[in-house]
């Protein structure tokens, strides 16, 4: 399922911003305005930065917390599991492309290489959700 049809499954505005902007991204929560949340994207993106910053964005919507409801104190931990959890979602929709594309050859598709391809910093926390998701298009273990 591409980025397109989960924004319409879900409802999500997607909101495309001029080049004056500073970010490739970001998320609007859930609020009267857009009772599903948003997507801003740049729209000097090309077509596959699209989707990464799409399916980040989304991974925001449908799996975390509007940092407004989070005690004042844990605003940072919480930025940084709704972080962690935008990125699952990205490698959860990208990694079986990628192992696809690199013909299952498991010396080529690495986490490094795959958050590399998508723009992700190597953090250890990163490398070990990429590692994971490769595990699952390797081993085909989605639900």
């Amino acid at each position: 399922m591409g980025w397109k049809d989960i924004v319409a499954e879900n409802g999500i505005a997607v909101i495309w911003v001029p080049k004056e902007y500073t970010k490739s991204g970001s998320f609007i929560a859930k609020c009267p305005e857009f009772p599903n949340g948003a997507i801003i994207i740049c729209v000097l993106l090309d077509e596959d930065e699209i989707e990464f910053v799409a399916l980040h964005e989304i991974g925001h919507l449908v799996t975390g917390k509007s940092l407004a409801k989070v005690n004042a104190l844990l605003k940072h931990l919480e930025h940084c599991k709704n972080e962690a959890n935008a990125n699952r979602f990205l490698l959860r929709k990208v990694a079986p492309r990628f192992v696809d594309e690199n013909e299952y050859n498991k010396e080529w598709a690495t986490p490094d290489r795959l958050c590399e391809f998508l723009g992700l910093r190597n953090t250890f926390e990163n490398i070990q959700i990429a590692q994971e998701e490769i595990n699952f298009a390797f081993w085909g273990d989605y639900d």
